[in-house]
């Protein structure tokens, strides 16, 4: 061997050929907040050229409050699919939390600090009930969840008669108000988010629950109890739930028996929009805040373009398929962000990727 064979040799082992850094967009596209804050930003940059009415002043106040109402029921079924599940049961949680509020919040019945308290904690029982039955049990998440949201539904039912209440003006005044042009609702959104995220990435209680949620036997392989995390979320998630339930009884003045149904898919697809996978695991839940915001303007961009309720339908459920779809797709999985920047990855870093990414 020569002398210049020899040095090649000695070389080789650290030479990667084919195999190119990371771009910086790649490395942004890559998280999940951050692929939700691109779709966000374009949906409003295109939305005066499709609508000019749906930017305006009077349209934003009008669907910032709903949207923020979506957010906050979203970062609980962010919790529960962190954990490999699914809420099913927030459109109860809700229409309960509302109906105890506006039917008992009367000074002439249990008075609104009671009556908030008790339309907080009763969807919570049943949400702590739901996350004890699937955690002990093994049931699967989509059964119990039904169950749950139909025997809530069935107490509706059951204390409504058949009718609704109506709130009280504080509370009502309260929904509505304006905190520095902001409004309330949308302050307590963004506070719930900030908490939870901080929560989760901040400190060791939300490292863990994430690990529990990505690789449960790992984390009893450590000595976490899995189980406490899973109750964790579905309690916490109804506690959400019926906090959006108690914020829009004050914003409709007169919520329906059915006000929570309109919440169940929207905070679905703002989580997945958000960036958080299906299977569990980590999660974003300022992707799913933001997420939340494209939904809203969504709606308010097709129904100022259409207002043909047939129309609207399948206008946001195409665009919304096509978002789901984008974030599933590309995930965390830098192999093909890099791809669509411009930047091949070679065979070995693309299988390496793909590991990390299952």
């Amino acid at each position: 061997m020569t002398l210049d064979a020899g040095r090649r040799a000695a070389s080789s082992p650290t030479e990667r050929p084919g195999i190119k850094p990371i771009t910086p967009w790649a490395r942004v596209a890559s998280w999940p907040a951050a692929r939700a804050l691109i779709a966000v930003v374009v949906l409003f940059a295109i939305s005066p050229l499709i609508a000019p009415g749906s930017v305006s002043a009077t349209a934003m106040s009008s669907m910032l409050p709903f949207a923020a109402l979506t957010a906050v029921v979203a970062v609980g079924q962010t919790l529960v699919i962190m954990q490999g599940g699914l809420d099913l049961s927030v459109a109860g949680a809700i229409t309960l939390g509302a109906l105890i509020v506006a039917k008992f919040g009367g000074d002439d019945q249990l008075g609104l600090g009671l009556a908030i308290l008790v339309a907080l904690v009763v969807p919570a029982v049943f949400g702590l009930v739901s996350g004890l039955v699937i955690a002990l049990f093994g049931l699967p998440p989509l059964v119990v969840t039904i169950a749950s949201n139909a025997l809530m539904i069935g107490t509706v039912q059951a204390v409504s008669g058949g009718y609704g209440g109506q709130v009280v003006d504080s509370l009502s005044e309260f929904s509505l108000s304006r905190w520095l042009g902001i409004p309330v609702l949308v302050i307590i959104a963004t506070i719930v988010v900030l908490v939870v995220h901080v929560l989760l990435k901040a400190l060791r209680v939300g490292r863990r629950f994430e690990l529990v949620g990505a690789n449960p036997r790992a984390a009893r392989t450590i000595g976490l109890s899995t189980n406490g995390y899973v109750v964790g979320a579905y309690t916490l998630s109804a506690l959400l739930a019926a906090t959006c339930g108690v914020l829009l009884a004050g914003l409709l003045r007169s919520p329906t028996l059915t006000a929570g149904d309109a919440y169940l898919l929207p905070s679905i697809a703002a989580v997945v929009l958000g960036g958080t996978l299906l299977t569990g695991g980590k999660g974003s839940v300022i992707g799913t805040a933001l997420g939340a915001l494209f939904l809203g303007q969504l709606g308010q961009l097709v129904q100022t373009f259409t207002q043909t309720t047939a129309a609207q339908n399948i206008i946001q459920a195409v665009i919304i398929a096509v978002g789901i779809v984008v974030q599933i797709k590309l995930g965390g999985n830098t192999a093909r962000l890099r791809t669509m920047f411009g930047a091949r990855p070679s065979r070995k870093n693309t299988a390496l990727d793909e590991e990390s990414h299952s």
